[in-house]
This record gives structure tokens, C-alpha cells and sequence, in this order.
């Protein structure tokens, strides 16, 4: 006795395939409306401290818990980011206060890193991004160059930018005591 398997005739398999392929694009429109990313729930900017090596500065609301990853990546023009250069998860103890500066050279022992940060470049793009425990909330994130902060007053060295819209970022520098005021501000206190 000879089987076969049953195959769908490829007339029939087409029509699902295209209607499945014209309702993704519309799932993934209505989900980018929708906001389905990760909430934002602080702020994030990035300074140089006084050896020229690159610091993350966080300051998160309540409702965000604690930093629990942070990762910098190559920003891309498109607004994409490429692998990660670098990852840092905390291993210690929250920070107190809703507010970190975290040396990504040398991160201390409340950070683990997978690997040693890379030699940065003075004209590539780069975005720090840091998430809570959940990886449901994350803190502000955006595009900047090493260059742009060898440029900034020492009183206000703090980088933080706003999406603008139309793929533009609006930069303003802080000094730490702005920075969290402005990062509070944000989470309604």
C-alpha cells in the first residue's frame, strides 16, 4: 500500500500567504502607534568625565525599579542600532536616590560587563539604552557622537536630546542637578 502525504495545492497556499504578508505591516503600524515598546520611565544622557571615557547618567522614575541593563550600540542613520559594542548588567545593589552615573570603562562592582569597551570614535554615532529588571520600561535613549561632548561647558556637561520628529534630535546639556530636576519633571514630580 503506497501513502502520500496531502499537500495544499499552491493556488490555495498564496492568497493566506499575501493576506498574512499585507496584515503584518498593518499589526506593526498599529503597534508602533500604540506604543507597544518598552514605557518610558526616566531619563537617560551621556557625559565624558575628566579622562575623556564615556559615563552614562540615569535618573528613572519610581515605577521603573532600578537599572538592570545597559547597552551601547553603533547608532545607524536609519535610526537603527547595530550589535551591541557593550553590556553592562548590575550585579550589585540599586543605586539610591533614582539617579547613576555609570563609567562604562570601568563600571565598578556593581556592574558586570561581557567585554571590554571598544576604542570610540570621535565622528560615529552611538546610543546607550538601559532597561529595567522586566525589560518592560526603559529610560530615554538617542543618537550622539563622542565629538559633541568634547565641546560642552564644563558647568553643563551632561548631553540629553528629544526627538523632534522627521528622524531630528533637538540637544540640550545639563549640569547634574538639572538633570535630575528635568528627569523628575518628566515623571510628573
Amino acid at each position: 500500500m503506497r501513502t502520500s502525504t496531502p499537500t495544499v495545492p499552491a493556488a490555495y497556499d498564496r492568497p493566506m500567504r499575501r493576506r498574512w504578508m499585507s496584515i503584518t505591516p498593518a499589526v506593526l503600524a498599529m503597534m508602533a502607534v500604540a506604543g507597544c515598546g518598552p514605557e518610558v520611565a526616566g531619563a537617560g544622557g551621556v557625559v565624558l568625565d575628566d579622562a575623556g571615557r564615556l559615563v552614562a547618567v540615569l535618573a528613572w522614575c519610581e515605577s521603573f525599579g532600578a537599572p538592570a541593563t545597559l547597552v551601547l550600540y553603533p547608532a545607524r542613520s536609519d535610526g537603527s542600532v547595530g550589535d551591541p559594542l557593550l553590556r553592562l548588567t548590575r550585579t550589585g545593589a540599586a543605586p539610591d536616590a533614582n539617579y547613576a552615573e555609570v563609567p562604562l570603562a570601568e563600571p565598578g562592582p556593581t556592574w558586570q560587563s561581557d567585554r571590554a569597551l571598544p576604542a570610540l570614535e570621535d565622528g560615529q554615532s552611538y546610543e546607550v539604552r538601559v532597561w529595567d529588571g522586566t525589560g518592560e520600561r526603559r529610560v530615554t535613549s538617542f543618537p550622539f557622537t563622542i565629538a559633541e561632548l568634547r565641546t560642552v561647558d564644563p558647568a553643563r556637561p551632561i548631553l540629553t536630546k528629544r526627538y523632534a520628529g522627521g528622524g531630528r534630535y533637538e540637544s540640550s546639556f545639563a549640569g547634574a542637578q538639572e538633570f535630575r530636576q528635568a528627569a523628575a519633571a518628566d515623571c510628573g514630580g
